[in-house]
């Protein structure tokens, strides 16, 4: 497992360090915090680069790390997961949390073209059975996934016993929250099909699920944002760069992924509710976000990356 070891960057130290935190250390406010993996297709747009950022700097939950997801379609590059990795480490430098280990995902999607769950190992993969092994249905671990659910999907399917030890955080798919319809044309869901059918299907997986056609009222505007972003020194430079460099026309951005990001750090910014499943998929209940402050969502996340922020 050579190949698996070399990614990780933290040191014997930092794991010692870990190890004595026990499961999760402590939050601020002195109570247990939970354990948390990030899975981010960071090379694919640039809200990824938020959430990450937000999610970096937050106290309520012990990240574990930060691991890499494939987005590959016939637009993008084609080490999708190799770029991500990239953005990943050099954003994680840039954060100052180079001890936070950064496991690459899979290069592929779960199964085949036409179907199946064939499971596509990775260090990622191995990374949350690691982890989700050492938790337990009381205390699970949370896995949070802003692009395709494939390193999650296929955990799952390599050690099924972990299913009932995590709590999966998922942004996809559209949803009608009058009348709680589903569809599954949507980028991330696209980018892996068979694993979103793999976790919807998966009876012992908590899960939630933030569409994108909720997610999409978190809108960030180019102007303001690199005003301020004149004011974060190194991070501010680099996140106004990208999205000069991938989206320059762009005078407005939609931040799915912090959306997500946001709403598990501080459940009172948005609103859930019980749905089924869809109907091709094992009929279960699962949490749907129907609604997000998104006003409150922005104005949380400059007072936590600019604290002065006006």
């Amino acid at each position: 497992m050579f190949f698996y070891l070399k990614r990780y960057r933290c040191s014997a130290l930092c794991m010692v360090v870990m190890v004595g935190l026990g499961f999760g250390g402590e939050t601020a406010r002195g109570e247990t915090a939970k354990r948390l993996i990030l899975d981010a297709d960071t090379a694919n747009e640039i809200d990824d680069m938020y959430a990450i950022t937000r999610m970096i700097k937050q106290d309520r939950f012990t990240i574990l790390g930060l691991s890499s997801a494939q987005w590959f379609h016939y637009l993008s590059e084609q080490d999708s997961v190799g770029a991500s990795q990239r953005e990943n480490e050099a954003l994680l430098k840039i954060l100052d949390r180079e001890d936070l280990p950064a496991p690459i995902g899979s290069s592929e999607p779960m199964g085949k073209p036409w179907g199946g769950n064939e499971a596509k190992d990775s260090p990622a993969a191995q990374f949350i059975i690691k982890h989700a092994k050492q938790a337990s249905p009381d205390d699970k671990l949370i896995v949070v996934c802003l692009g395709a659910s494939t390193n999650l999907a296929s955990a799952i399917r390599l050690s099924p016993d972990i299913a009932k030890n995590i709590d999966a955080y998922l942004l996809g798919f559209k949803f009608d929250v009058k009348t709680n319809v589903w569809n599954k044309s949507e980028f991330n869901i696209r980018r892996d099909l068979n694993a979103a059918d793999y976790v919807l299907n998966c009876k012992d997986l908590t899960l939630h699920v933030m569409p994108a056609t909720v997610a999409q009222a978190l809108t960030f505007e180019q102007e303001e944002t690199f005003r301020r972003h004149q004011r974060m020194g190194e991070l501010g430079h680099y996140l106004s760069t990208k999205w000069k460099a991938r989206f320059a026309n762009n005078k407005t951005w939609v931040m799915w992924d912090l959306a997500l990001v946001q709403a598990v750090i501080n459940p009172d910014l948005a609103t859930t509710k019980q749905v089924l499943t869809p109907p091709e998929n094992t009929q279960r209940k699962i949490t749907v976000y129907d609604s997000i402050d998104e006003k409150a969502m922005r104005q949380d996340y400059w007072s936590v990356v600019l604290p002065t922020a006006k």
